[in-house]
């Protein structure tokens, strides 16, 4: 029996909706979304996001905390023990990255391509007192935000990257970037690395560059991420130098049987 035929247009939306509700509450991280950020953000009518929300919090994908913001529920997490891990050999990758953060002193992100998105997997500390935390393990962002996720954008070919450009527009004018910016910056970076000059917070330089790969487009990439006085021009070969040396490590480490499922 096809199956297909028992799936209503009306059950698949409900799907849909409630996958564009998800991913919504998980980037706005841990300060939780409000009902309207949501509706904005998924176009839904506020009545109907409501509704949907009420649902996914009955059944732990989402909850709500004190001050009504939606965050991602424990079942999520309890799901996600049973998921695959998109990438196999995480648990190698991370010390690598630490190695990073303590070599340079600043803060070390290791991000992933989802779809149009940018993912964070993991991030490491350096020793450096004055810490730049841009990005949170789990959080996403639109591509072209930061120097990981304009890396990866720019490492799409010129017509892909212009689509995912126009289908995040919504998302990028929230986040307070133009696509007229996004195309200068796009413009001026390179196939495979960029610099973000105060893109999420003001005074905070990020650099990064992509883990190659052997097959396909990169879907990784490594930043640093510093304050404005950390890296000055006379110090960004140097880093760009142990981002390369990294992301070479990592392409192997993931050559070897970390293949994305």
């Amino acid at each position: 029996m096809d199956s297909s035929k028992n799936t209503s247009p009306s059950a698949a939306q409900s799907v849909e909706r409630a996958a564009a509700l998800l991913r919504v509450v998980a980037a706005h991280g841990p300060d939780g979304a409000r009902l309207l950020d949501v509706a904005a953000e998924t176009g839904l009518a506020r009545p109907t996001a409501h509704r949907l929300l009420k649902q996914l919090c009955a059944e732990r994908l989402l909850t709500q905390g004190q001050d009504r913001r939606y965050l991602p529920g424990s079942l999520l997490y309890e799901l996600g023990l049973a998921a695959p891990s998109p990438i196999q050999r995480l648990d190698r990758m991370r010390p690598r990255l630490q190695a990073l953060a303590d070599l340079t002193g600043d803060t070390a992100y290791l991000v992933m391509r989802s779809g149009d998105e940018a993912v964070c997997l993991d991030l490491a500390e350096g020793s450096y007192p004055i810490r730049a935390r841009t990005f949170e393990i789990g959080a996403r962002r639109p591509l072209g935000m930061g120097a990981a996720g304009l890396a990866l954008l720019a490492a799409q070919p010129a017509s892909e990257a212009r689509a995912m450009m126009e289908r995040n527009v919504d998302s990028l004018n929230r986040h307070g970037l133009s696509l007229d910016t996004l195309f200068e910056r796009l413009n001026n970076a390179q196939p495979d690395h960029a610099i973000s000059y105060g893109t999420i917070t003001e005074g905070v330089i990020g650099i990064a560059v992509v883990v190659p790969t052997q097959i396909g487009v990169p879907y990784l990439a490594v930043s640093i991420a510093a304050i404005s006085s950390r890296i000055p021009d006379s110090r960004m070969s140097a880093l760009f130098k142990e981002l390369r040396t990294v992301t070479h490590q990592l392409a192997v480490i993931e050559a070897s049987g970390g293949s994305r499922s």
